[in-house]
């Protein structure tokens, strides 16, 4: 079994299922959003494909280690995290941080990057890959957005990304189902990487038929996870990136 950015997964009983959103500096430690599991080491992670009847686990691929809704940041204010840290067993199961462009093992495979400058340039280009394999496009129209009735969310959205189609078309780029996909810049022929500005972690409705794709700055939940939590350590630093 092979697991990549955009796989689907899911919890083994619920019947719930997101994408897998990569792996963080070992490929063994997997995350994805926290909203659609249950908290505690026992959440067991599969593909949505494998069907595991009742009180079998022979093909799960790992284990839910902890998962983060909110942070306290530690300037005082709040941050949505939305953030699922996962262990995969690696032994039965191959994982990477490769994504292919425009089609999965066809054309120009890149490897990803988590954007580290403090601020996004306003109407970043974005693209995200969605549950179906394929490519949505569209641009950052807010890189600190708060929202405190979002529904879904116990007091609201703390400092998230807002992402629309276009500058001017505020048309939501993800469909329900997306949740995990990552935020990424769009290829060009200057770099053989993506950055990854955040991860896809649901829709915002507004008035008048509009609406917005929410994600969480991946940089920022990152950073603040890492001050208290030793997950994301390697030879004493805390540097922390994608597996490569």
């Amino acid at each position: 079994m092979e697991l990549y950015p955009g796989d689907k997964i899911g919890d083994a009983y619920g019947g719930k299922c997101v994408l897998f959103s990569g792996s963080i500096n070992s490929y063994e430690l997997g995350i994805t959003v926290a909203h659609a599991f249950d908290q505690g080491d026992s959440l067991l992670i599969q593909f949505e494909s494998d069907k595991v009847r009742k009180g079998k686990c022979e093909r799960t691929i790992g284990r839910c280690e902890a998962s983060f809704a909110k942070i306290q940041r530690r300037d005082g204010g709040q941050l949505t995290a939305d953030l699922a840290i996962v262990h995969l067993n690696t032994c039965i199961c191959s994982v990477g941080n490769t994504v292919w462009w425009p089609r999965r093992g066809e054309n120009t495979a890149f490897r990803i990057k988590i954007y580290e400058e403090e601020t996004i340039p306003d109407h970043t280009s974005v693209m995200i890959l969605d549950q179906n394999g394929e490519f949505q496009y569209g641009c950052i129209i807010t890189e600190s957005y708060d929202d405190g009735n979002l529904r879904g969310y116990d007091d609201g959205l703390h400092d998230v990304i807002g992402v629309c189609a276009s500058e001017t078309e505020e048309v939501a780029i993800t469909q329900r189902g997306d949740s995990g996909a990552l935020v990424m810049s769009v290829p060009n022929n200057e770099r053989n990487f993506l950055y990854v500005y955040g991860i896809s972690i649901g829709l915002c409705d507004k008035p008048g038929g509009k609406s917005m794709t929410i994600a969480n700055s991946l940089r920022n939940v990152l950073r603040e996870i890492s001050v208290n939590k030793n997950y994301f350590a390697v030879d004493g630093t805390h540097t922390i990136d994608f597996a490569y």
